[in-house]
């Protein structure tokens, strides 16, 4: 597979402004010691305040060439730093062979596996928590529905019945 060429763009939001502007380089920094890329190019832009809220908050952002050994590199990086923008520059065409493309697939359904576990755990410990204050006297100001895992998908038996009590219920009798 050939090199790929992509520009990211990370932003960043927080206070002060020297303060946030440093916390961007040391992350650019951290992005360029990743296997399998090499920075190609750089642009760090100045923080500038937030208007809109009250606070003393600050926004920048980086717009950062990258050149990535590959398609899984550039989805390691994808996954792990969560840029805000992802522009492939080149190859104007990419094949996959079946291979990579598995390896692609597994990366993203381990990434989606680990975001499910952590939303699960801090279901479950928010809901703990929400108990321990209820037992103590404390009424949360805003009651949060208990979490609940999804129901099963239908078996394929269980969705012919489905479907079969769908069609009977749905035919409209003549008067």
């Amino acid at each position: 597979m050939p090199e790929i060429r992509a520009i990211l763009i990370f932003e960043m939001l927080g206070r002060p402004a020297e303060h946030l502007k440093l916390a961007l380089e040391q992350f650019i920094e951290r992005l360029s010691k990743e296997e399998g890329i090499e920075i190609a190019n750089k642009v760090l832009h100045e923080p500038k305040k937030v208007e809109q809220i009250n606070q003393e908050l600050y926004t920048t952002f980086a717009e950062v060439e990258i050149n990535f050994k590959d398609l899984t590199h550039l989805f390691k990086v994808a996954f792990a730093y969560m840029p805000s923008h992802i522009e492939i520059v080149s190859p104007q065409e990419i094949g996959l062979k079946n291979f990579e493309l598995n390896t692609l697939m597994n990366e993203i359904a381990r990434r989606l596996h680990q975001y499910d576990e952590i939303a699960k755990r801090l279901a479950i410990e928010r809901d703990i928590f929400q108990r321990q204050l209820l037992q103590n006297g404390i009424k949360p100001a805003v009651s949060l529905p208990q979490a609940q895992s999804p129901p099963p998908a239908p078996t394929p038996a269980q969705q012919k019945t489905k479907t079969k009590k769908i069609k009977k219920t749905g035919k409209k009798k003549k008067k």
